[in-house]
This record gives structure tokens, C-alpha cells and sequence, in this order.
């Protein structure tokens, strides 16, 4: 592994990324505005912006970590409970955030909306949280993909990161979020097919039957999905995948990227099915799971090597690249690469967007007419967002480099952790505006209990799913009580 891309599957690769370049232009159309480079001009069916919804979550880390994690000595199902938080968490959305969302008019970000329910101050450095919080998932998924990438193709980290922020950058800037969401919705078809077909490929490579592996599985304990283990530094328990998972959503929720989906989509129906149904296209996620189940069963009947064996105790997560290089026909081993390629490009291309459409509309724009004292025209605005995505682009890359030093913790723990010290005052932030409760000296302090519950939660050694619902909440009790002692 990692000795380079054989030439095939390289311009099968190439081919890839070509066609869905060109299918995805095609179908984005023309763009005459912010709104529409931004906002898609509210004419996006809801079935693209669903499965849009779903492929900006379905990293690499999921695509490569997922089977590592079951495949692993002692691994097993219970993940299915992190499936399960983040499917409820897309209908909390849907129920708590869709309709105010599109019906905020006025609004250009959902930071303008927490603005117009809190007050400009708040809704700003909620703003300038979101942007941190853009970096730092963008930066850490970013750095999974790459080191996966790495492992197949041979090119270097950074090499395999500039070729993923290079696609990105090139999707998004043609058509903005229309692109990108035409762009994800095809990038999902194609990884969705990837999954199936790898259970297909192996249950006619192995001799073992459905029902003789069942009860294998079974043995091993690896057919586990649930944990109601209530010890608070259990990671995959269900209290912490389903709290975790709704508040995690919520959260992110409050993120520019829902923001310009709901308002992409024709109505306030169709961006609550969007995101109703991103929850029942989760079942991609349980197509692989059973992926790394089906790897268990393959290298009982095909041992690995003992050298691969030996790698996996210090890189779990090269098993499935392992398993691509090595039997799958070449050719269509490029296409699962494609696929690898295609789960990180769709989640760093919605960053790119979300992005630029925070710091066109927040920053760039006021700062235009503040020193020229009069407006741009929209073609100048446009303009200077697609440089603002190629400016982006470079700042997670340099991001990436930095947090590879740190790669050793393991990608999935690491994708999920390093967010979670920003998740909970972002949560705080919307839930309160949605009540229309706070003001900036409030929120302020609120903000500053939710980083400290964090640090003190992260300290003691909870699970880190436990980290956003609880220094959220505790955040949303601080600022109703200092409220509530304020007009007494």
C-alpha cells in the first residue's frame, strides 16, 4: 500500500471527477446574485438538498473509519447508536429550525437570524463561533481523508489534501451552493453504490453462508448494537448517541450550511422533508457497518498477512483501503477510490460555501459600503466570494498540516472530539434565540460557562457525545436565570 495509484484506476479517477464537474455545472445553471450563488434562488427539489444534507456528514472518516472500528479486535455494532442520535438529531432539526429559518426574510445568515431574535452583538460572535467551528471540521475531516487517500495513492498528505481542496474549490466556485449541492447529491449516489457493491463482491467471494456467519458474528459479540451502559465515559453508549446526537445536530443547525439548504429549498414543506428524510438516508450508514462485518468474514476465509496484521494494531483504519488495493479488480478499484475521494470532496465543498457566504455577508460587504459608502454590484460580490472560497481553501489546507501532528489519537474519535469544545455554546446560542431569550452581556457570560463545562466535562474523562447537550443546556440555564434576575 501506498506505492501509487495504478495507471488505470488513476484515470478512472480522473474520469470521475471530470464527469461529475461537468453533470454538476450542467445542472446548477447560471448565477446572477449572492442569492443565488448562496441561496440557489429557492428552486432546488428537496430530494437533492436531502441527499446534499446527508453527503456534506458521510466523510471519509465514515467511509473508511466505520468498517475499521467494527472490523477491529473487539469491535461491534454499537455505532448503530451514534446512526440513530444523528437520524433524530436531522428531524429536531427539521421541527425546530426549518420554518424560522426559511420565513426569516430579512435574514441573509442564520447569524443575521440569531441577530434579529438576540441582538446584532450576539449574532456576530455567534458568527465568528461558526467560523471556528468551520475550520476546525473542515481542518480534522480534511486530515482524515488525506491520511486515508495517503494510504492508496501514495502522494503525501499534503499532496492528497490539495488535490481534495483544488476539486472543492474549483465544484464550488462555479455555480456556489448550487453546485455543491447537485455536486453532493451525486458524489452520494456514487459512494452508496460503492458500499453496496463491496457486500456484494465479498458474499460471492466467501464460501461462509449468511446464516453460518450470523452466528459466527454472534459468538464474537460483534452483532451488538445497543450499550445502556450509564458510566459517563462510555463513547458509544445510547444515552450519549441520542443526546449527543439531537443536541450535535441542533447545533450545527445553527451553522450557515443549514442555512442556505432551507432556504435553497421551494417551501417550507420541502426543507422539512429535506431534512426528514436525510434522516432515513442514515441507512447508508448501516450499509457500512455491515461492510466491516463483511471484511471480518472475508479474512477469516482469506488471512491477512502478517505484516498487514502487525500495521493494523498502529492503523486500524487501512483495512478497508487494504481491502480495495488487493482484491478488488482494478478498474473498479478506481471507482471505490473515487468514492473516497468524492465523500471528502462533498464535505469540504459545503465549508467552502458556508464560508464565504459568512464572510461576504458579515464581513466583506459591510466593510465595502462602510469605506466606499455606497453598494457593489452583485456581479462584484460574486465576484469576491468565489476568491473568498479560494482563500478558505487554503486556510483549512494549512489547518490539515497543523492538526496532522495529532492525526495519532484516531480519525473517528478525533472527528468527533475536536468540534464538540465549540458545539455547545453554538447550541446554547440557537436554542435561545429560538426562544427569543438573552441579550449580549447574557450571552456572553453563558458562553464562557459552556467553554468551561466543556474543558471541566473533557478533564474528567466523559465521553465527548455528553459534552454538547450538557454544557449547552447548562449554558441556556445560565442566561434564562441571569434574564429572569434582570427584570425582577
Amino acid at each position: 500500500m501506498g506505492s501509487g495509484l495504478d495507471v488505470i484506476d488513476l484515470g478512472v479517477v480522473v474520469l470521475v471527477m471530470l464527469g461529475v464537474t461537468a453533470l454538476g455545472h450542467r445542472l446548477s445553471g447560471a448565477v446572477t446574485s449572492r442569492r443565488s450563488f448562496f441561496q440557489a434562488d429557492g428552486a432546488l427539489p428537496w430530494w437533492a438538498v436531502s441527499a446534499s444534507v446527508l453527503a456534506t456528514l458521510v466523510s471519509a472518516v465514515t467511509y473508511v473509519s466505520v468498517p475499521a472500528a467494527v472490523f477491529a479486535p473487539g469491535g461491534d455494532l454499537t455505532y448503530f447508536q451514534v446512526i440513530l442520535g444523528l437520524a433524530l438529531g436531522k428531524v429536531a432539526v427539521a421541527l425546530v429550525l426549518v420554518r424560522p429559518f426559511f420565513e426569516s426574510t430579512n435574514a441573509s445568515t442564520s447569524y443575521e437570524y440569531i441577530g434579529e431574535q438576540i441582538d446584532r452583538p450576539t449574532g456576530e460572535v455567534s458568527m465568528y463561533l461558526g467560523l471556528v467551528l468551520n475550520i476546525i471540521n473542515s481542518g480534522v475531516k480534511l486530515l482524515a481523508a488525506s491520511l486515508v487517500l495517503d494510504v492508496i495513492t501514495g502522494w503525501g498528505l499534503a499532496g492528497c489534501a490539495l488535490f481534495v481542496v483544488m476539486v472543492s474549490i474549483v465544484w464550488t466556485t462555479l455555480a456556489g451552493i448550487k453546485t455543491v449541492i447537485w455536486t453532493d447529491f451525486l458524489l452520494f449516489v456514487l459512494f452508496c453504490l460503492g458500499a453496496v457493491f463491496v457486500l456484494i463482491f465479498i458474499s460471492v467471494s466467501v464460501e461462509t453462508g449468511f446464516l453460518e456467519a450470523l452466528v459466527k458474528l454472534d459468538d464474537q459479540a460483534r452483532l451488538v448494537l445497543f450499550d445502556f451502559s450509564t458510566d459517563p465515559a462510555v463513547r458509544y453508549s445510547i444515552w450519549a448517541a441520542v443526546f449527543g446526537g439531537i443536541a450535535l445536530n441542533i447545533a450545527q443547525g445553527s451553522a450557515q450550511g443549514t442555512f442556505q439548504r432551507v432556504r435553497s429549498c421551494r417551501s417550507v414543506a420541502d426543507a422539512r422533508k429535506a431534512y426528514v428524510y436525510a434522516a432515513f438516508f442514515y441507512v447508508i450508514h448501516l450499509v457500512i457497518l455491515a461492510v466491516g462485518l463483511a471484511l471480518v468474514v472475508f479474512y477469516w476465509e482469506n488471512p491477512l498477512p502478517g505484516e498487514v496484521t502487525e500495521r493494523l494494531v498502529d492503523q486500524p483504519d487501512v483495512i478497508f483501503p487494504y481491502f480495495i488495493l488487493t482484491e478488488i479488480p482494478t478498474g473498479l478499484s478506481g471507482l471505490f477510490i473515487a468514492a473516497i475521494f468524492a465523500a471528502a470532496i462533498s464535505t469540504l465543498d459545503s465549508a467552502l460555501a458556508e464560508s464565504s457566504d459568512m464572510s461576504m455577508n458579515h464581513i466583506y460587504a459591510r466593510f465595502y459600503k462602510r469605506y466606499r459608502r455606497r453598494d457593489a454590484t452583485e456581479a462584484h460580490y460574486v465576484l469576491v466570494s468565489r476568491l473568498l472560497m479560494v482563500f478558505w481553501g487554503l486556510v483549512f489546507f494549512g489547518v490539515t498540516l497543523f492538526f496532522s501532528r495529532y492525526s495519532a489519537e484516531g480519525l473517528l474519535d478525533l472527528t468527533f472530539k475536536l468540534p464538540n469544545y465549540v458545539y455547545g455554546p453554538l447550541f446554547g446560542v440557537i436554542v435561545l434565540a429560538r426562544l427569543g431569550i438573552g441579550r449580549f452581556n447574557t450571552m456572553l457570560i453563558g458562553v464562557a460557562v459552556s467553554v468551561a463545562v466543556t474543558l471541566l466535562l473533557g478533564s474528567q474523562s466523559v465521553a465527548f457525545f455528553y459534552w454538547c447537550p450538557i454544557a449547552g443546556t447548562t449554558m441556556v440555564a445560565v442566561v434564562y436565570l441571569l434574564e429572569r434576575l434582570r427584570t425582577r
